[in-house]
């Protein structure tokens, strides 16, 4: 009974955490449409190629990869036994 309670307290808190990280962000007024596909990639990556955020975006997509193919191969490993 004193579980659940901590439990469901926490859930409580970490919605309310949420919802005030949401609240405090600055979101930008107006339209959106504004934004070209080019201003959004020179945000992203800069103009120059010495930034390394698209490498970074390579790198997080092969380790998602992995990790992926990581779970499948435990999922069937299990299936096995």
């Amino acid at each position: 009974m004193r579980t659940t309670i901590i439990q469901a307290g926490a859930v409580v808190l970490l919605a309310i955490m949420f919802i005030l990280v949401f609240v405090s962000v600055d979101w930008p007024d107006g339209d959106m449409d504004e934004i070209s596909n080019e201003h959004l990639a020179e945000t992203l990556f800069g103009r120059s190629n010495d930034t390394g955020f698209a490498l970074v975006v390579l790198l997080i997509g092969v380790l998602l990869l992995v990790a992926l193919l990581g779970g499948v191969f435990l999922a069937k490993e299990e299936e096995k036994e």
